[in-house]
């Protein structure tokens, strides 16, 4: 299941392209490796933020970025491939937004309260076109590996370090809260409100990652 970034990324992207098409063009063709793709991924989270998800193309997105659809395509392998990328660098910029941690209960429902508000702009429709159309193959499961999200990872590892959580916590316990929400949003196409929010973490949340925390100390 692909998870959503926090509202804070919900931010202009650095260096936005909203320049006429033809100097677009010619910025498009003097760019180069990660300047290039950078300038790409802002031009899709413009476009996300003006058109939503049934208006996002890739023609869109080369016509703003100055790029050729065929540089885009060989990065990515369609739309749901790109906007896929466009959710993974807001997710990766996530942690900076919890930079000053209050306590694990107070930063998972932040983190949970960010991503529900994210969910309700227009990157949300995208959040459900990728889910809907992207291919199976792609998604990882949530009870093995790792965190799915950055963010909760940094929480956890901060819980650590506060002696908050005894131990790495399970793959399924760090990844329970986000699934939720969006399972929610997907079945409802609405995230959950703020009191099912702390409802969430204070019931579910918070127990699971101390149960399985705990565990795996003395297991």
């Amino acid at each position: 299941m692909t998870t959503a970034p926090t509202a804070a990324t919900d931010a202009h992207p650095t260096g936005p392209t909203n320049a006429p098409v033809g100097e677009a063009a010619e910025a498009g063709r003097r760019r180069r490796g990660q300047a290039l793709e950078h300038a790409i991924l802002d031009a899709a989270h413009a476009e996300f933020a003006e058109n939503g998800w049934e208006g996002f193309t890739v023609e869109g997105v080369a016509r703003r970025s100055g790029a050729a659809k065929s540089v885009i395509y060989r990065r990515w392998r369609d739309r749901v491939d790109l906007a896929l990328a466009v959710l993974q660098r807001a997710n990766l910029a996530a942690p900076e937004t919890l930079a000053n941690g209050r306590g694990l209960r107070a930063d998972l429902l932040e983190f949970l309260t960010g991503m529900s508000a994210f969910l309700r702009t227009p990157f949300g429709a995208a959040v459900r076109g990728v889910e809907r159309d992207g291919p199976i193959s792609d998604r990882i499961s949530m009870f093995h590996g790792e965190a799915q999200v950055a963010i909760v990872q940094h929480i956890v590892d901060r819980a650590i370090a506060d002696g908050e959580l005894r131990n790495q916590p399970s793959a399924l316990a760090m990844n329970l809260g986000h699934t939720i929400v969006m399972t929610e949003f997907l079945r409802l196409q609405r995230p959950p409100d703020n009191d099912a929010l702390a409802e969430l973490v204070d019931t579910i949340w918070v127990p699971a990652l101390q149960h399985t925390a705990h565990h795996a100390t003395s297991g």
